[in-house]
């Protein structure tokens, strides 16, 4: 989460060295000779230009590389008087601070198992549904002494990754529980890993660090005493932390604390808002660019002192483009493109929850006991949800055992490596295996016997030469490696065969879920402290006005319609947005304005609206970039639409394995088509003169009612049967009177070489039912090879079929549909539609193309490309 300052470290370290060749007393390192003094010729002027330019750069360094402690805590005595809602809350915090940096030398030794589990998934249409892109297993065994260190050996580890069908050993990932110095607030980045005992601007602002009062507020929350085995009783007292305002590099949540020492007991935070990535990205830009302007002006001024003249006019005329593109704000080269931005929206990530809990050990010892997070990230029509769980038992603490020591990081250099500085202890990775140790230092390996290193770049310039080396002549191998920054150092003892490791029986069973390997009961009952009420502070922040490709949507009735988005970031959970937008062939306005609230994992939102709306919002229309694309490029629109207008009041929870979201809306419906607009322009019409078929009329309506969805994935396993469910339903009532709803399933399995699933899905509605609230069937989303509305009515079902290979990452698919749509009367009278065909699936069908032909009632062939298919 920390942003990237390699740009400010490489202006700076430029800087410098100008400084030092401007005072040639900073050249005097130590242990070098000294050189005779010589005669300075510098004038008066000039000396005062070279000391001004030296406590620039000095200045710039420190603001960059050591953010100034003396104005942080200054900002956070004067914040003090309005950080904390009762003098409880302070007391606490003073209290965790101390026992944050406090390292208890009691604690001499433990032994663990952990047990750790990460998963991403990816996908585009339905929230909750995500493909599984890869899970992660690891068991480890974890030792670790406070006179020796930390000793791992990981006793499973299985990387699955379905669309691939590929595996591994990802062990490195297993975090390890306590040492010296460990921080107790978990973060799954390694900026977190290591206590800091004062904030940091850079990076994400620790809540319990020095000086965080200027960026949060604290408050006591609820109380538990817990008794302990011999009668004593541990107090243990919540405090709810917001912060100020609403930024990404804050938390909010609520922290237990032993009142008694200040040790963290549970916690569940979250980030205060979403984390808008071309935003930061942006920000990071301008900031580098001031940085870059700074420094551009004192190297000049240092230059103008050192150079000969004529020297001094070359260089100045060579660096003046940059220069200039930087002092008018155009020179960022980290800056994205705006044509980059502009495609891929939405750009943003989120942290739903985190959850940390601890255990009392042997009466006095808090150790980690189960860490869980879940995020998720956004970027264009592709969504990517992650969670990451895991456990620790601990076997032994302040158990006598002993402990293999760390074989030491030894660094030998070439001349040519020690006058190039290359190569340090922070890359270094050491393999050790019969009595042989070898070291992989940037590239470069050292290798020998004990007592000796002999530099071998050509044949062993990759640590995994380096450990079939080792592993010729024994069954193990030890690797060591530096964790969290370089300030931990963990020795893993590894089996040659990385098989034993992901076929080991202590890993559970590829089929075991997430609430059988992990206690998600206790989580989610901390998690119900993040609710709508805990929320950053109310701090509206400046508008932003924004264009992109999910504002860009071409179909029937409107032809391109483009909108603008407008939104602000209110606070206290709150965002207020209106878009508006208008199609170049009916000309006809829409507009939305609404408030949300949302703490992740939950939003509400008050919409009042008119838009444009999808007959069928099951299988959707062109009202989005991906469906817009087929009926710009050759004229087929999947979609049906009337005209809405009232105002509605959603609510979305997002869960693990699914969603849920229902609507309450008041609103008028009419129709949207006629012939004006169905022959809008295509490219298909300008190459062919392909048109659009005609919309269907709607029925004028007021009407008053609820909607609902809930998706779930019922059963997910890696390289098995993964099943999902969908149901939709709806009711109204005004001018018409009725009811809708409808089931969708689809199970996936491989079998043998071959990948197959099978989709159904059942409707029916009741009442009045309006014409725009019936089912249409035909097109990509239902019958291929027909079109769509090919029969509809008021009842429907459908069963589609798809075999392909079973490797997703490009996959040729075949496929049957079969469905039918029309009265309820009329069931097992008409004869169903159907199609079949062949197609290619990219990335588990995240991106499909078929070529399918119909078979009944039409008979021809046509092409789709579409998004999200089954294979």
């Amino acid at each position: 989460m920390r942003p990237s300052i390699s740009l400010r470290a490489v202006v700076l370290v430029g800087v410098l060295s100008l400084v030092s060749v401007a005072s040639p007393d900073a050249l005097q390192g130590q242990g070098r000779r000294p050189q005779p003094a010589t005669r300075d010729t510098l004038t008066a002027a000039e000396r005062a230009v070279a000391r001004d330019a030296s406590r620039d750069a000095r200045a710039m360094a420190r603001r960059q590389l050591s953010p100034d402690s003396v104005v942080r805590r200054l900002r956070a005595d004067s914040a003090s008087a309005s950080a904390f809602s009762d003098p409880e809350a302070k007391q606490i915090l003073l209290k965790a601070r101390e026992a944050r940096v406090r390292q208890d030398s009691a604690l001499r030794a433990y032994k663990a198992t952990a047990t750790q589990r990460i998963s991403m998934g990816m996908g585009a249409r339905r929230l909750g549904l995500e493909k599984l892109l890869f899970r992660g297993d690891n068991v480890a065994e974890i030792a670790w002494r406070r006179d020796t260190g930390v000793r791992v050996r990981p006793v499973g580890s299985r990387l699955t990754v379905p669309m691939g069908n590929g595996s591994g050993d990802f062990s490195s990932a297993i975090s390890i529980p306590y040492f010296p110095g460990r921080e107790s607030l978990w973060f799954p980045s390694s900026n977190f890993g290591v206590v800091k005992s004062d904030i940091d601007e850079r990076e994400v602002i620790h809540p319990l660090a020095n000086g965080a009062e200027t960026y949060y507020k604290y408050a006591t929350g609820d109380s538990v005493d817990i008794t302990i085995p011999g009668g004593r009783v541990i107090k243990l007292r919540e405090l709810r932390i917001t912060a100020r305002r609403p930024e990404w590099r804050l938390f909010v949540g609520s922290f237990w604390f032993d009142r008694d020492g200040g040790q963290l007991v549970r916690a569940a935070y979250r980030l205060a808002v979403d984390l808008e990535i071309w935003d930061v990205a942006s920000d990071e830009s301008v900031a580098d660019q001031q940085v870059s302007r700074e420094a551009d002006r004192l190297r000049d001024s240092i230059a103008r002192v050192r150079m000969p003249r004529d020297m001094y006019v070359k260089d100045s005329i060579l660096r003046a483009p940059s220069v200039q593109a930087r002092a008018s704000g155009t020179g960022g080269d980290d800056a994205p493109p705006a044509w980059v931005k502009a495609t891929f929206r939405p750009a943003k990530a989120k942290l739903d929850a985190i959850t940390v809990e601890y255990g009392l050990y042997q009466g006095k010892f808090w150790l980690p006991r189960a860490n869980s997070a879940t995020a998720s990230m956004q970027l264009g029509f592709i969504r990517t949800p992650f969670s990451i769980d895991e456990k620790f038992t601990y076997d032994e603490v302040n158990g006598d055992f002993s402990l293999a020591a760390i074989p030491a990081a030894r660094v030998a250099r070439t001349g040519a490596d020690s006058a190039s500085g290359t190569g340090s202890a922070g890359d270094t990775t050491v393999l050790v295996g019969n009595a042989e140790v070898s070291i992989n230092i940037g590239g470069g390996a050292l290798s020998g016997g004990t007592g000796s290193a002999v530099v071998d770049t050509a044949k062993l310039s990759a640590t995994e030469r380096l450990r079939r080396r080792l592993c010729a002549r024994d069954s193990t191998y030890t690797r060591v490696e530096p964790r969290y920054g370089g300030a931990l150092r963990v020795a893993y003892d590894m089996p040659c065969d990385a098989s034993k490791l992901a076929n080991s029986p202590a890993l559970p069973p590829a089929v075991t879920s997430d609430d059988d390997l992990f206690d998600l009961k206790a989580r989610d009952e901390l998690l119900a402290a993040l609710d709508l009420s805990l929320q950053p502070g109310w701090m509206p922040q400046m508008p932003t006005i924004r264009f992109g490709s999910d504002l860009v949507r071409f179909n029937r009735v409107e032809g391109l319609s483009a909108g603008v988005n407008v939104s602000q970031v209110l606070g206290a959970g709150y965002t207020l947005t209106g878009v508006a937008r208008i199609g170049h062939a009916d000309l006809h306005a829409n507009g939305e304005l609404s408030l949300a609230r949302s703490n992740g994992a939950r939003t509400v939102t008050a919409t009042m609206y008119h838009r444009l709306a999808a007959v069928n919002p099951e299988w959707g229309g062109g009202l989005a970039l991906g469906p817009s694309l087929p009926a710009f490029l050759y004229g087929r629109d999947e979609g049906f639409y009337y005209r809405a207008m009232g105002v509605e009041l959603r609510e979305q929870r997002e869960h693990r394995r699914g969603a849920f979201e229902y609507t309450l809306f008041v609103e008028r419906q009419w129709t949207a088509g006629d012939t004006t607009v169905v022959n809008t322009f295509s490219l298909a019409k300008l190459i062919a003169d392909r048109r659009f078929r005609r919309n269907i009329p709607s029925d004028r309506m007021s009407v008053t009612g609820v909607s609902g969805t809930y998706s779930r994935v019922v059963l997910e396993r890696p390289q098995g049967l993964r099943l999902t469910t969908v149901l939709n339903g709806e009711a109204g009532t005004g001018t018409f009177r009725y009811a809708r709803a409808s089931v969708e399933a689809t199970a996936a399995r491989p079998v043998g070489l071959f990948a197959t699933a099978l989709t159904g899905a059942i409707g029916s509605s009741i009442g009045d039912v309006p014409r725009q609230r019936g089912w249409f069937l035909g097109g990509v989303r239902t019958v291929r090879g027909q079109i769509a509305g090919t029969q509809d009515g008021d009842a429907f079902w459908l069963a589609r079929a798809e075999v392909g290979t079973r490797q997703g990452v490009f996959r040729p698919v075949g496929f049957f549909d079969v469905g039918w749509a029309g009265s309820r009367e009329t069931f097992g009278k008409v004869q169903a539609q159907r199609g079949a065909g062949v197609g290619v699936g990219v990335l588990d069908g995240l991106i499909r193309v078929d070529f399918s032909r119909g078979l009944f009632p039409l008979k021809r062939w046509r092409t789709d490309i579409y998004l999200s298919a089954a294979l």
